[in-house]
């Protein structure tokens, strides 16, 4: 991820993430603008606080692809409350010994680690949820019940690999993307700051649409083709779209394109 120098880069993931990432690009050399998009809230409710009591003591394998799942499957398993991730887990919530834990990449296992105290199984560093199921699918037996804990608007591909494993999956949606509302009067995209937009998720094109006004041309990159279907849809011009998921991926697409 070379020749970043002054390259401006808005980031319009949610505040926590573009930290993250705004952290890496300055450290390449580039001028990240956040601008978050998005906002992540946990699901905490006493029907899915029970569906996990549940499903938990049936589970094989408990299934994360992001850090967020593992945060809110923390809050679950403490019994409710909204707030700020949690800490360890104290021991009568711990993931039975049983139970193996199984994340996307890195950033998750990192996580799961601080938070439930293990990752058994990490995806590597393709970092999606195609990526866990691929490595995931060999470690099934049939039958075997895989618990993932996953963000609502999250797509099936990691219930397909477990299906073609011959195992059963019990999906809970832990928490929820929102974007940001539609703006009473919309930023200019020429005041921003920025000469490039990331967008990582259909719901930061929903959000960067409802809060910004195009009167430039931005070079705009996404991660991938569903979030390139979902800026096309909004009236958005496609500058390039990541081969690979995460921040190297973007910049890999912006480099290209240059």
């Amino acid at each position: 991820m070379n020749g970043l120098a002054g390259r401006r880069i808005l980031l319009t993931r949610e505040g926590e993430d573009c930290a993250a990432w705004a952290a890496e690009l300055e450290r390449l050399g580039a001028v990240p603008v956040r601008f978050p998009c998005i906002e992540c809230r946990e699901i905490d409710t006493p029907a899915l606080r029970g569906r996990l009591a549940a499903e938990l003591p049936r589970a094989r394998w408990l299934a994360f692809t992001s850090r967020r799942g593992v945060a809110a499957f923390a809050t679950l398993r403490k019994g409710g409350g909204t707030g700020p991730a949690p800490g360890p887990i104290p021991a009568p919530a711990a993931v039975p010994a049983e139970v193996k834990v199984a994340v996307v990449g890195p950033a998750t296992a990192q996580a799961a680690a601080k938070t439930l105290g293990r990752t058994d199984l990490d995806g590597g560093p393709g970092g999606t949820a195609a990526s866990l199921g691929a490595a995931l699918a060999p470690m099934l037996a049939p039958r075997d019940r895989v618990l993932i804990a996953v963000a609502e608007n999250a797509g099936r591909t990691l219930e397909a690999a477990i299906a073609s494993a011959g195992a059963d999956c019990a999906r809970l949606d832990v928490y929820r993307t929102v974007p940001s509302p539609p703006a009473a009067r919309k930023a200019a995209s020429s005041t921003l700051g920025a000469d490039n937009v990331f967008l990582a998720s259909p719901s930061a094109v929903s959000g960067f649409v409802n809060r910004v006004r195009l009167d430039s041309a931005p070079g705009i990159f996404t991660i991938g083709p569903t979030t390139t279907a979902a800026a096309r849809a909004a009236g958005l011009e496609v500058t390039g779209e990541a081969a690979r998921p995460g921040l190297d991926g973007l910049v890999e697409a912006m480099r290209c394109a240059s």
